[in-house]
């Protein structure tokens, strides 16, 4: 087990009641990465571990492009140059309110290299065969893309 993994086992029921009694307003990026027919999922080494896509917390004064740029190679290695918008998501689970921007990108190479300390596991896998357990977001992501796709 991790430092952080154990450090944020400790720390999650704290944050679930500062959540539900101040249900703060957060902000999130995830990256839709695609190689040929395949998207990146990442299982984080704390918290829950249900996969979902590369992504983070938003830092004060950055734009949500860059932050979704500078989670995607923190945590993969991979380095993306110019992703594209593909919406913003809203959720009250865990009783914040958050806003998640979601990019995408399609690459061509498919070497990773994780941070260990944040990610677990990562693996290429087809738009048929999601993964269990996944992350809510998972499915919001998804249904953001088929919108974008259906607007090009």
């Amino acid at each position: 087990m991790t430092i952080k993994r154990f450090y944020y086992s400790l720390i999650r029921p704290f944050l679930y009641l500062y959540y539900f009694v101040f249900k703060p307003k957060t902000f999130g990026v995830k990256m839709l990465v695609k190689k040929g027919n395949k998207f990146l999922y990442i299982r984080n080494s704390y918290g829950l571990e249900y996969w979902t896509f590369p992504g983070g917390g938003i830092n004060r004064n950055e734009l949500p492009e860059h932050a979704a740029i500078r989670e995607t190679l923190e945590e993969t290695g991979i380095p993306v140059a110019k992703p594209i918008s593909i919406g913003t998501y809203k959720s009250t689970r865990q009783y914040k309110r958050d806003t998640v921007y979601c990019f995408y990108t399609q690459i061509k190479q498919s070497r990773i290299k994780i941070n260990p300390g944040e990610i677990l596991t990562a693996e290429w896998k087809d738009i048929t065969h999601l993964p269990e357990p996944r992350s809510f977001a998972v499915n919001e992501v998804l249904n953001l893309y088929k919108k974008y796709l259906r607007s090009q």
